[in-house]
């Protein structure tokens, strides 16, 4: 016999290494036993094949506490053959006394142990379970996986409940050649390293609890009972010694096929099942159950979301499945662009999972006759948690000035209806356009309300966003940005979003200004190297420049040759004809009356050493800008030198700065305070913290261009001016 301080000893070191290469073949993905994959759990809607889970894992590896592990049997306990719970003894042959789980050859029933005895219909007897909490670990592992039969003779049985919902039950004989008996209820999983036996009836349903009960012996055959699995009952019965397995030989096949015959019975029974006729319902509640996911913070319903996960490649198992939304491709975000001709109207929109994109379109109202598809890109940096699925449609043969209606799809799902109207290519007409900088996704909300009301009244032909988008468009990982998009939705869904990088849009090497907006003449996503664009509309030329390329790696040199070319084009006698107002917009103004040390208050001011002599010498006539929170009308000026105090036929560029459009670098509040001295150039000038407004832009004629700023608080008009222009070119040149 061996003493129970070698046998602890010998279980401890045993279970050690195999908790050692359960670890190994979690980390692997090579089982080292066989797993019946046939044999499936499905807890709440998630289908697992029997495999350790990680969670689990980590549990045994940080310890259970204390657990009840086999011990020895009082001599009281064994005095009393009589009483003596004997599942195999061979040795005697008194079947009598023996534990059978199917006894139909024996007739003396009344004082065998029965866990499933459909002939009989008794109810099984307890059993005297000795118990004793230790805090051994791997004591507890051992008995859970240990198959050897070393130590069993003098091992006593026990129970007891494990932290984190895994119970075992353990019965053993005293008697010599006494097989060990172990009842593992472990909820969704099965250890894959065990040689199982399962066990039929009802002892091992416990608590009221739905359980499949499988009957499989170590050296023969094996019986499987149907039923709802919510949770697996195993045995796990270890080899005998070797005299009492060669008596029980002939005894296995007929205990096999009988113990089908239980099962099949075992199902129609309601009091000696101990629970097993109650449905999901009873045991669980009506409410589906709720498995949070670790993946994404949140929960999902099993009924609503499918689970899907990565699998083995040899579909034995694989890591813990993971739960996911149910695909959706509403499109939302939606808002459009000019292209690169008069002719085109880019639409742009982003879904929560990928989809095929396309939109359908048509002369208003209604028509939906055309239909173009949409190019997919996935974006993710400077995105890591907004939504990565964004897409980009051009519609072509649009008709100057028509109104059109259209609306995206992408794979099932349709937005509502969108009317815009095609840009209009000729002349004749006075174009107005809506100009603001600076609009976040908190503090512009009061703008934001009126640019609403603005673009509903079909006055206006596009909005140019003068740089310094939600504040920012990559904070929250993208989160800012979608909820800024969505929020100017019914202002970009009719009116042409035109756009210009700010100092906000920085971050990720401007990747998610780049690939929210689509601009003329630009590849999409864009690149550093190219955020600058032109356009004409009416009798003006507009330039988009960025004011960006003096303080970041932005080639500034290829922007200005672009600029000389462009406006040394739009400086030939023909198109100056045609289109005699040009007007600039970019971020950082090259004058400013601010006094937070930004780059328009020094005297050294690097936009203006880049920039002012070429607007000078090419004869723009009108500089939008942003950047300061606060409005700002300048007189001409040009190297720091008023030129004059009107606005007809002006000799130097006119700026205008319109940024309160409401940022919220300060949890809502923009802060420029206009505190300093006012410049000799400066004309007209307004900050009021909270007093949000835009500026509303009219190019009236060849000859005349309107400007005002408009409070948005109520729509107040606070400032308006108007430059007139008899002779448009190069300034310096009488």
């Amino acid at each position: 016999m061996v003493s129970q301080e070698a046998w602890l000893r010998n279980r401890r070191m045993q279970t050690e290494l195999v908790l050692l290469l359960l670890l190994l073949s979690h980390l692997s993905g090579v089982l080292l036993t066989p797993v019946d994959l046939t044999n499936r759990t499905d807890v709440g809607g998630l289908v697992q094949d029997h495999h350790i889970d990680l969670d689990w894992l980590g549990t045994l590896l940080k310890g259970f506490g204390p657990v009840l592990v086999p011990q020895p049997t009082p001599e009281s306990a064994i005095a009393d053959d009589s009483q003596s719970d004997n599942r195999a003894d061979a040795d005697e042959g008194d079947d009598s006394q023996s534990e059978s789980r199917a006894d139909t050859d024996d007739g003396d029933d009344s004082q065998s142990e029965s866990r499933v005895d459909t002939d009989v219909g008794g109810v099984p007897k307890e059993e005297t379970l000795n118990r004793k909490r230790l805090s051994v670990d791997s004591d507890f592992l051992k008995a859970l996986l240990s198959s050897d039969d070393e130590g069993t003779a003098d091992q006593g049985g026990g129970s007891g409940p494990l932290n984190n919902g895994v119970k075992i039950s353990l019965e053993e004989d005293s008697s010599a050649g006494a097989t060990e008996n172990y009842a593992a209820e472990i909820e969704g999983l099965v250890a894959p390293s065990l040689t199982v036996s399962y066990g039929s009836g009802g002892e091992n349903l416990t608590q009221g609890r739905l359980q499949n009960s499988t009957t499989e012996n170590v050296e023969g055959g094996a019986t499987e009972s149907s039923g709802g699995k919510i949770q697996e009952s195993v045995t796990a019965t270890p080899k005998q010694n070797e005299d009492a397995a060669n008596a029980n030989d002939e005894d296995n096949a007929g205990r096999n096929a009988e113990g089908n015959s239980a099962n099949d019975n075992a199902a129609e029974d309601t009091e000696s099942d101990n629970a097993i006729d109650e449905s999901a319902e009873e045991v669980l509640g009506t409410d589906n159950p709720i498995i949070p996911s670790w993946y994404n913070s949140q929960e999902y319903d099993n009924d609503l979301y499918p689970y899907t996960g990565w699998e083995d490649p040899w579909e034995s198992w694989g890591w813990p499945v993971l739960p996911t939304e149910a695909p959706d491709t509403t499109p939302e975000q939606i808002h459009i662009s000019w292209g690169n001709a008069s002719s085109q109207m880019v639409v742009m929109w982003s879904t929560k999972s990928h989809g095929t994109g396309r939109v359908q379109y048509g002369i208003a109202p209604g028509n939906y006759s055309q239909e173009v598809a949409a190019v997919y890109n996935n974006f993710w940096y400077g995105n890591n948690e907004g939504l990565q699925h964004i897409y980009r449609a051009v519609l072509t043969g649009l008709l100057p000035g028509r109104s059109y209606s259209y609306k995206v799809l992408c794979d099932e799902d349709v937005s509502p209806g969108f009317l815009f109207t095609a840009k209009r290519d000729d002349l004749d007409w006075s174009p107005e356009l809506l100009v603001y900088g600076d609009m976040g996704r908190v503090g512009g909300a009061p703008s934001l309300a009126r640019l609403k009301h603005e673009a509903e009244t079909g006055k206006y032909a596009a909005v140019l966003h003068v740089g310094d988008f939600a504040y920012d468009l990559h904070t929250e990982g993208g989160k800012y940005g979608d909820d800024f998009m969505n929020r100017i939705q019914d202002i970009a869904t009719k009116l042409p979003y035109m756009t210009c990088p700010g100092n906000h849009e920085i971050e990720f090497d401007f990747n998610p200004y780049l690939t929210r907006f689509s601009m003329p003449q630009s590849p999409w996503p864009g690149t550093m190297d190219k955020m600058w664009y032109s356009f004409n509309l009416g009798r003006a030329h507009f330039i988009s420049y960025s004011s960006e390329v003096y303080f970041t790696d932005s080639p500034a040199e290829e922007q200005y040759k672009w600029l000389l070319q462009d406006l040394t084009e739009a400086n030939s006698a023909e198109n100056r004809t045609l289109h005699p107002w040009i007007i600039a917009f970019g971020h950082r103004p090259m004058y400013c009356s601010n006094v937070d040390g930004d780059d328009c208050t020094t005297a050294k001011s690097r936009v203006r050493a880049g920039l002012e002599d070429l607007f000078y010498q090419q004869g723009v006539d009108l500089i939008i800008e942003a950047h300061e929170h606060s409005y700002e009308r300048l007189w001409p000026v040009y190297n720091s030198t008023l030129v004059g105090t009107h606005y007809r036929d002006p000799r130097a560029p006119v700026h205008i700065i319109s940024g309160a459009a409401g940022c919220n670098e300060f949890d809502g509040v923009c802060v420029n305070p206009m505190m300093g001295p006012k410049g000799p150039w400066s004309a007209y000038r307004a900050w009021v913290p909270g007093l949000y407004g835009y500026g509303r832009l009219r190019v009236q004629n060849s000859t005349h261009v309107h400007w005002e700023q408009v409070l948005a608080v109520n729509g107040q008009v606070i400032d308006s001016a108007q430059v007139i222009q008899h002779r448009h070119g190069p300034f310096g040149e009488e």
